[in-house]
Parts: C-alpha cells; sequence; structure tokens
C-alpha cells in the first residue's frame, strides 16, 4: 500500500492556484456586473437628470421583451380590422409604416415625449423625434458627436472603421478622402456609365418578356441589386459587377446571419457561438476577396477614382495610429459596397412600386422622360430638367 506525503509547498501551491482563480472570477463577475447592470445604470441616470424618461428595462435584454410584445398587439389588432384579401392591390398600401414598423417608438412617444429613452440589451439608445433637435444634431461639426460604439461593436463584420461606423480624426480623415468624389461634377461623370448599366438590364428584361409571349413575371429585387452593384463597381473600382459578384454574393450572406443575431447581448470571444464562427470565417473571406481585388486594380491602373483616393488616404493616416493601411483600404471599400449596394437597390424597388401604385403618377413621368429625352437616352443636363421625375425623386429621397 503507497502513501503520499504532501508537503507544506504543494499545500501553498494549491492556495495560490485556487486564490488566483477565485480573483479571476471574482475580476470577471465585476466586470459582468458594470457591463450589464451598472453602466447602463449610469447612463440612464444621467438621462433621466435632464427629464428624459423612458420604459424600464428588464435585466439582460434591456426593452426587447416590451418591443416584441407591443408589436405583436399592433399586428393582432391590424389583422381583426383589415383582414387578408385574395386580391390585394397596390392601391391599398397603407403610409403609416413607421407606426405598424416601429409601432413601439409610437406608443412611448405618446408615454414619455418626443425624446426619450430606451434599451436593446445592454445598449441605450437616446431616441430624439423633436424636429428642431433633429436639426441642431444634423448641422453639428463637433468631432465629439459621432457614431455608437455598438455600431462598430455588433456590426464591425460588415462595415469595420469605414466612414459610416468611425468617428472623430478619423471619421474627418476618411470624409475629407471620399466625399469629393461624390461632388455633383463627379455624379454627372458617371451619368452615362449608368444609363448602360440600366439599358443592358432593361434589355433582358425585353428579352424575356419577348421570350413568354409578351408577358413576364419578373422579380426585380434580384436585377436591381445586380444593376446598383454594377454601376458600383464600374465608378469606384473600374471593374463590373461579376468581377465583384462573389463579394457581393458574401454579403448577402453575412447580412442574412447577423441578422439573427440580437443587438446588446454581450459575447464573449473565447466562447464563440456556430453563429459567431459563422462570421468571423465570412469576414476573413470578405477581407481576402477585396485585398486581392484591390491588388489587381494597383498592378494594371493607377487612374484617379474613388479606390486610388482611398489608397492614398491609406499611406497618410498621419497620427491615425489606430488603424492599419490594409485595414482603412479594407474598411472604406466594405463600406462603400455594403453602403451602396443594398440601399440604392431597395430605394429603387420602392420608387417603382409607388409607381406603380400611383398610375396617374407613372404617367407623367413617363410622358416627360418621352418629351425630354426626344427618342434618345438621357444625360445630367436632361434629367435636371425633369420636374416632374425630380419632384418624384426628392419625394421619395428627402
Amino acid at each position: 500500500m503507497m502513501m503520499m506525503m504532501i508537503g507544506e509547498e504543494q499545500i501553498l501551491a494549491a492556495k495560490i492556484i485556487v486564490s488566483v482563480l477565485l480573483g479571476g472570477l471574482l475580476v470577471f463577475g465585476l466586470h459582468l456586473c458594470d457591463l450589464l447592470i451598472l453602466k447602463p445604470k449610469r447612463l440612464r441616470s444621467k438621462l433621466q437628470k435632464q427629464g428624459i424618461r423612458g420604459p424600464s428595462p428588464s435585466f439582460l435584454l434591456g426593452n426587447i421583451p416590451d418591443m416584441k410584445k407591443i408589436y405583436l398587439k399592433v399586428q393582432a389588432a391590424a389583422a381583426e380590422t383589415n383582414p387578408k384579401h385574395d386580391n390585394p392591390s397596390l392601391n391599398h398600401i397603407s403610409h403609416a409604416w413607421p407606426s405598424t414598423i416601429f409601432p413601439h417608438l409610437e406608443q412611448w412617444r405618446h408615454e414619455y415625449g418626443p425624446v426619450l429613452m430606451f434599451s436593446i440589451g445592454s445598449i441605450q439608445i437616446l431616441w430624439a423625434g423633436d424636429i428642431e433637435m433633429v436639426k441642431d444634431i444634423g448641422l453639428c461639426t463637433s468631432l465629439n458627436l459621432g457614431k455608437p460604439s455598438y455600431i462598430t461593436k455588433e456590426r464591425g463584420a460588415l462595415v469595420g472603421q469605414g466612414i459610416a461606423s468611425s468617428s472623430g480624426p478619423l471619421w474627418a480623415h476618411q470624409r475629407k478622402i471620399i466625399a469629393p468624389e461624390f461632388y455633383m461634377d463627379k455624379v454627372k461623370g458617371m451619368m452615362s456609365l449608368m444609363v448602360d448599366c440600366t439599358t443592358s438590364m432593361l434589355r433582358a428584361w425585353e428579352i424575356r418578356i419577348e421570350n413568354e409571349g409578351g408577358i413576364a413575371d419578373i422579380k426585380i429585387d434580384k436585377d436591381l441589386r445586380t444593376l446598383s452593384g454594377d454601376v458600383i463597381s464600374r465608378a469606384c473600382f473600374r471593374s463590373n459587377y461579376l468581377e465583384g459578384e462573389e463579394i457581393f454574393l458574401k454579403f448577402r450572406t453575412l447580412q442574412k446571419i447577423m441578422s439573427k443575431k440580437t443587438l446588446g447581448i454581450p459575447k464573449f470571444r473565447f466562447f464563440p457561438s456556430k453563429t459567431d464562427r459563422q462570421i468571423c470565417k465570412l469576414e476573413k473571406e470578405i477581407n481576402s476577396m477585396i485585398v486581392r481585388v484591390v491588388k489587381q486594380r494597383t498592378e494594371t491602373t493607377h487612374e484617379k477614382d474613388l479606390l486610388q483616393m482611398i489608397l492614398e488616404g491609406a499611406r497618410n493616416t498621419g497620427d491615425l495610429s489606430d488603424i492599419s493601411p490594409d485595414k482603412f483600404i479594407v474598411d472604406n471599400c466594405k463600406t462603400i459596397y455594403v453602403g451602396g449596394y443594398g440601399t440604392v437597390a431597395v430605394t429603387a424597388s420602392w420608387s417603382l412600386m409607388l409607381l406603380a401604385a400611383y398610375p396617374e403618377w407613372q404617367a407623367r413621368a413617363r410622358a416627360e422622360v418621352l418629351e425630354m429625352c426626344k427618342g434618345g437616352l438621357p444625360d445630367a443636363d436632361t434629367i435636371r430638367n425633369m420636374k416632374t421625375v425630380r419632384t418624384i425623386i426628392n419625394s421619395l429621397c428627402p
């Protein structure tokens, strides 16, 4: 029979290990408590002292359960008062869509006023519905007023630290580079390119209609995404949609996966979920594809387009040491792909749907286009003189 003798040194080592583990758990617990309870409470207290109120949040989820409850209640009431018809018409479109999609904001606005606060998980949201306040915020030029930090944390895989998510000096540097490329004189120079891309899409529709006997059902959302992607690729990167198609498809997949995640719920990098691993994998693939496209582009031409300006901006970041040149390039390319690809396509789809719902405006716009173009294709000056078309565009994109 063997007996193990435990000396004082082993006992002391065991005590040290246990103490370290307990200390680590205590520090982690305090950090978690501050993140989930104390910090949100401090932020809400500061807002409450300024007279800003809002619904009381629940632990961990914030006001997400309240939002779901209000939404389901509104949907149930709508189903009772407006039962679905077998043949729905575009003429019955409701323009009260904000109160339908965001009913919690409508209800809380009546309860707490035009400026209120609520929580999405641990994220504290300050919602401003006061028009004058919104104007003041829009006119504010201070670099201290920037993007919420959760955009980079929660949506970093999509936008990184590009112009859409960055703040302060980094944002100012990026804006100085990118904004001039979208001034009106530069946009006018892209008109022929936009017309060529759109003409190709319309010809494909015409061919399909002819092949199907004069009438065809076309789901335009995919085609409009292809169109917007083609315009962005050619205007910004001097390539065509086919070269960037794989990147766009990866972005679409990444957006779908990220839409399933709940904002504000803390994630721990040492214990990634299956969704986190999928996001991480797609992010790396997208980043590597963008680097490859940029490398191919720089090896063939140095034309002064948007991509070239981004490349030069990456070499002149100055004191912005918190972002590497490669990340600067990738994140800004991602912002352009994401911001232009989906947004433009959705706006175009919405425009066409509303024109279909209001045939009188569709007829007026068509008559004006035929009169101004005289059988030819439009240019920047022609569009500028189209009063009806400009009225429609301005009403859709204020």
